[in-house]
């Protein structure tokens, strides 16, 4: 059967232009086709972070979804879901679906999920069972991921579904010489731009015409704070956060693609660096282990750790034989198992699945 036949299917998730990675995963779905093949509608549950406009928002999505409830035609759910109010919102809508027998498939992104639970009371804690439990899957990204979440519902039904990236046809030609380094992302702490900051004046010293650029929001006035007190300034470039054709002119321009988060899922912009033919450092949480191992398609350093961090930059940008040899088996891994293609294939796979166990195939 295929999914257009068995009816509207709604996805939930942040509007098509809010930054983050979630995001760009929706955009990479819609762009490869998902939903016009599975005859799929789009609603966003969150645009901003200002109270008034979350409500705003979400009342519009819980309004969609009892529209299409209304009038039968919604068969499936498909929220995607982070923490905190990400999850709350997501809740909303998957009790909904219960409520009316509906089946829904929650897509867990948010590598700090397991430690938000473990930090919440006894009833928020059995909400979370509760929605995961009753969901007809649960969608984790990587292969690591299904442990961490049986620890916190061991009846729910998990499967795995890679982020999906735009792979070129050929991968790109290698500089000779390397000076740019790339962070994408917010410039916060847990995403560990401050230790990149901390790596970048060890490496400067080895690396003079060293270029640091941070494309990413909300931590700007912090980073020329510290960039300042480093010595730094003149060597790092702040151009806000991109998307598009300025983010894919930020990786071609770059030599070496670094992410030292504390936390992660599966981080889009790795994906994003690794089939762009760009070598990459990154520290190994969350689904990032299971995306690179560690000096075969990408260098893996300890979080929290600049000396580390600035040892494994250096190695880098002087040794043009580890990066092609990195690269090469970085583009090739995404290739394989991330392009848009076969995610996209994957997901309409599984909603076959989902309506299939419910009786809803036609």
């Amino acid at each position: 059967m295929s999914v257009r036949a068995a009816g509207s299917i709604l996805m939930v998730g942040p509007g098509m232009d809010t930054p983050g990675g979630m995001t760009a995963v929706v955009r990479s779905y819609r762009d490869g086709g998902l939903f016009e093949r599975a005859g799929a509608g789009y609603v966003s549950s969150y645009e901003g972070a200002a109270p008034w406009l979350q409500l705003r928002v979400m009342t519009k999505a819980l309004l969609a979804m009892l529209s299409l409830l209304v009038r039968g035609r919604l068969r499936l759910l498909h929220v995607h879901s982070a923490s905190r109010g990400s999850f709350w919102r997501k809740s909303v809508l998957c009790a909904v679906a219960r409520l009316a027998r509906i089946p829904y498939v929650f897509h867990l992104h948010s590598g700090e999920f397991p430690d938000w639970y473990a930090h919440q009371p006894a009833w928020i804690q059995a909400w979370v069972r509760t929605t995961l439990r009753h969901a007809s899957f649960v969608l984790c990204l990587t292969d690591s991921w299904p442990d961490r979440v049986r620890a916190i519902e061991p009846l729910a039904r998990i499967e795995i579904l890679h982020n999906p990236v735009d792979v070129p046809v050929a991968l790109a030609t290698l500089r000779d010489t390397a000076r740019s380094v790339l962070f994408m992302g917010r410039l916060r702490e847990k995403k560990g731009v401050f230790d990149l900051l901390q790596a970048a004046a060890v490496v400067k010293a080895v690396v003079p015409d060293l270029a640091l650029v941070l494309a990413g929001d909300e931590g700007e006035d912090k980073v020329r704070s510290m960039a300042a007190a480093l010595g730094l300034s003149a060597l790092v470039e702040l151009p806000g956060w991109v998307d598009g054709p300025r983010k894919q002119a930020l990786l071609d321009a770059a030599d070496v693609y670094v992410l030292p988060s504390y936390f992660e899922g599966l981080p889009v912009g790795l994906l994003e660096a690794m089939a762009s033919g760009v070598p990459v450092v990154a520290t190994p949480v969350g689904g990032v282990p299971d995306l690179i191992a560690d000096g075969v398609d990408g260098l893996l350093v300890p979080v929290g750790q600049p000396a580390e961090l600035a040892a494994a930059l250096q190695r880098l940008l002087q040794d043009s034989a580890l990066r092609a040899a990195l690269r090469k088996a970085a583009f090739y891994k995404v290739a394989a198992g991330y392009s848009t293609s076969v995610v996209v294939q994957r997901l309409e796979h599984l909603y076959d699945q989902a309506l299939q166990q419910r009786g809803l195939a036609s």
